[in-house]
């Protein structure tokens, strides 16, 4: 099971009556000649990852190797506690996930890059905020990676992720693509409804 853009993804999506994360679970199991069951144990991997890179420096802050970042996270997480954010709990909550991970990523940490490592912090700040904010089960929000994964793919095979080629936009733009399309799935939204906030981001 392969698509080359969304026009195919959304044919496979529409044919197998489907959302984007089952086509991309289907996918990434076929293509690992494994079955779907382990293709969520691997995601569900992933998502622990991202956790606690974002968690971590949050309960623990720590300074980068070059000491130019870290403490940030715990900062914007106090900010938000205070009552005095003027973004609300779910923004604010999502910038102090995604500094989490930058910080654990500068700090020669463990993280998942999604899709790069100069990008990590956009889609575990925005889906671990919308577990928190909505309540949503793990198995949520490795629907949301796996459907943010189809939008990482299509930029990859179409256009790059590299910021050596396309320079930090690629990286953080298609991030933004990633988490934007997997928000709108999370929320209930169609198919072509996260390709269309892709597109947006």
């Amino acid at each position: 099971m392969d698509f080359k853009n969304g026009t195919e993804l959304l044919k496979l999506c529409r044919d197998k009556d489907a959302m984007i994360s089952d086509i991309m679970r289907w996918r990434e199991a076929e293509l690992s000649e494994t079955d779907a069951g382990e293709a969520d144990k691997r995601m569900h991997k992933a998502l622990s990852i991202m956790r606690e890179a974002a968690e971590e420096p949050i309960r623990d802050p720590r300074r980068s190797i070059g000491g130019l970042i870290g403490g940030e996270a715990k900062k914007l997480r106090d900010h938000m506690d205070s009552g005095k954010s003027l973004m609300g709990g779910l923004v604010s909550r999502a910038m102090a996930y995604a500094c989490g991970v930058l910080e654990v990523n500068a700090s020669m940490g463990l993280i998942v890059a999604a899709p790069t490592a100069g990008s990590s912090g956009v889609v575990p700040g925005v889906l671990l905020s919308i577990q928190d904010e909505y309540g949503l089960s793990d198995d949520d929000i490795t629907a949301g990676l796996f459907n943010a994964a189809a939008i990482g793919y299509l930029a990859m095979r179409n256009a790059t992720v590299a910021g050596a080629v396309g320079g930090c936009q690629a990286e953080v733009g298609v991030a933004s693509a990633m988490a934007a399309s997997a928000a709108v799935e999370l929320m209930g939204g169609k198919p072509e409804a996260s390709l269309g906030a892709a597109s947006i981001v």
